[in-house]
């Protein structure tokens, strides 16, 4: 069986602090199957609550954290999958790109395990895979705003803004994209906003990011990769 959807940090957090789990969980769960995350993020994610600056609701946030990670899958990597990302970390080093060790393991996991996606809120990650990826990959990444442009077309979109503009420096480009600093804003607006932030991110990863704009081209696709 192919291992779904995966998460980075990054978007688990950010989702937290918007208090947009259950959508999130509706949005990448395929086939029963809920999205996944490395077990180290476990930790880490806490962490990151605990420590962040940014944050305006530590306690919320990290209620909504604590219940989400109970209803994740938690992954370990394999020495195989350990010895890839440790290549492709190697790669990035080479080409001075900027691309982490949490980032490298979950791809190794995409890539071995034949996942269906990986969604990352790391712009540099999806930068540096762009270039050092197998063909095999291609269509199989997903950024934060097609996550959120899945989410914001099938809830209450007011109340969804609401939440987002309660922790206005989670993510400035989301911030942005809901007009947090405008009195009002429409469901179109907001979606003409995550658009433009897409395209852009297409810009730096034409092969690897999913061809739609949300999550939706995944819907009726086979796996992505069938692992090799």
């Amino acid at each position: 069986m192919a291992e779904g959807v995966l998460l980075d940090n990054d978007v688990v957090l950010k989702i937290c602090c918007y208090q947009s789990s259950k959508e999130m969980l509706s949005a990448t769960t395929f086939e029963g199957m809920p999205p996944a995350i490395l077990a180290v993020a476990r930790f880490a994610l806490l962490r990151r609550v605990a420590r962040s600056k940014a944050l305006v609701d530590h306690r919320r946030t990290q209620a909504v954290l604590e219940e989400l990670l109970d209803n994740l899958r938690i992954i370990e990597p394999k020495p195989d999958e350990i010895e890839i990302a440790a290549d492709l970390e190697q790669q990035a080093l080479d080409l001075s790109l900027e691309f982490d060790t949490g980032e490298s393991q979950l791809f190794a996991v995409l890539l071995r395990r034949g996942a269906r996606l990986m969604v990352t809120g790391d712009k540099r990650a999806l930068c540096a895979l762009e270039q050092i990826a197998p063909t095999e990959a291609v269509g199989c990444l997903a950024c934060l705003e097609q996550l959120m442009a899945t989410i914001v077309v099938g809830c209450d979109h007011l109340n969804l803004r609401s939440r987002i503009c309660r922790e206005p420096a989670a993510d400035r480009a989301i911030t942005a994209c809901f007009s947090c600093s405008a009195p009002t804003t429409s469901i179109a607006d907001i979606v003409r906003g995550l658009q433009s932030y897409i395209a852009d991110v297409r810009c730096s990863t034409m092969r690897l990011l999913l061809s739609s704009d949300d999550l939706s081209a995944i819907v009726s696709q086979k796996d992505c990769i069938g692992g090799f």
